[in-house]
């Protein structure tokens, strides 16, 4: 008698308007009490589309009842709440699987983004297909960069040939996607560093060697081909000028490139700048020995001071300004 007192006196400051602070007060209290009662009262709170409504998410993620799965997967799309929804989905883990999966098909980008990067977390392999055809098919780069980060944390061998055509894409026309499909093919590397782990590949030996074989390949590209003739020796005897020297004419390949897509001719370009593997290597080469001598602070001064925050060589350098 007395809890179902409590109980409708918390429904009842669920019922005040705004952020009240009784409101958050109730879901918290709700969340400490738990039982069926209180998961419906919470469930009807998401509908509130506010930070109440946020704070009901978490407590229902940390209560782990099933019966909040499908309320959540249907926030994943509402932009005010999503993050929260993700992260009690999160929570719940391998409950949530089934329900995620068919939200890499919705027509919300930002919901396929949440499912494909929440279902990576949780580490389930029944999410391996779904993700597979999603970083090969998604119309979103931001969507496919997720589904290749997830694949790399499933660790799922199944993907190493897709993510081998990602690498393989050709270059936008726009710096803005330029910089959008950057980030996929960095996403995509990593991924394929961590299957390719062979202490991580249990009985998936072929995956490994795959994924390995595929990076190589992508290194032989580039010595095989033309090379800078400022890059010919060791970098520890260039100055930095001649390294940003070198980084300069990279970001008037990469120009050229999106002015020719634009006026539908061939790019004008040295044979060293030809490929995206070569261009990508050349950032790492200059990005590598800068970092040496300077660390991050001297990378983020030669992208402010000399690059103009260049999108596409801050993505390639992702890894040495973390």
């Amino acid at each position: 008698m007395i809890q179902a007192f409590k109980t409708w006196k918390l429904a009842g400051a669920l019922k005040a308007k705004g952020n009240a602070p009784e409101a958050y007060s109730a879901v918290l209290e709700l969340g400490r009490v738990g039982g069926d009662k209180a998961v419906e009262l919470l469930v009807e709170t998401l509908n509130r589309r506010d930070g109440v409504a946020r704070a009901a998410a978490r407590e229902l993620g940390r209560l782990g009842d099933t019966r909040a799965v499908e309320p959540l997967v249907k926030l994943l799309a509402d932009s005010y709440v999503s993050q929260s929804a993700a992260e009690a989905l999160l929570a719940l883990g391998a409950k949530s699987v089934e329900a995620l999966i068919p939200v890499l098909k919705s027509e919300h980008a930002g919901a396929r983004l949440h499912a494909a990067t929440t279902l990576g977390e949780i580490r389930d392999k029944r999410a391996g297909e779904a993700l597979i055809t999603t970083l090969e098919t998604d119309d979103e780069y931001a969507v496919r960069t997720a589904a290749a980060t997830a694949l790399g944390q499933l660790k799922d061998g199944r993907a190493v040939w897709v993510m081998v055509g990602t690498l393989k894409m050709r270059d936008e026309t726009t710096l803005e996607r330029q910089a959008l499909l950057d980030k996929l093919r960095q996403a995509t590397t990593l991924a394929l560093h961590k299957i390719g782990d062979p202490l991580a590949a249990k009985g998936g030996v072929t995956a490994a060697s795959s994924a390995e074989a595929a990076l190589r390949q992508a290194e032989k590209n580039l010595r095989s081909g033309e090379t800078h003739p400022r890059l010919i020796g060791e970098l520890k005897l260039l100055t930095e000028p001649e390294l940003v020297g070198v980084l300069k004419e990279l970001v008037s390949a990469i120009e050229e490139i999106s002015w020719a897509g634009l006026e539908n001719r061939e790019p004008m370009l040295a044979g060293y700048f030809k490929s995206y593997e070569q261009r990508s290597q050349i950032a790492e080469l200059v990005g590598r020995e800068l970092h040496q001598r300077g660390g991050k602070a001297l990378l983020q001064r030669v992208v402010s001071r000399d690059l103009s925050g260049h999108a596409t060589i801050t993505n390639w350098w992702d890894t040495f300004m973390r």
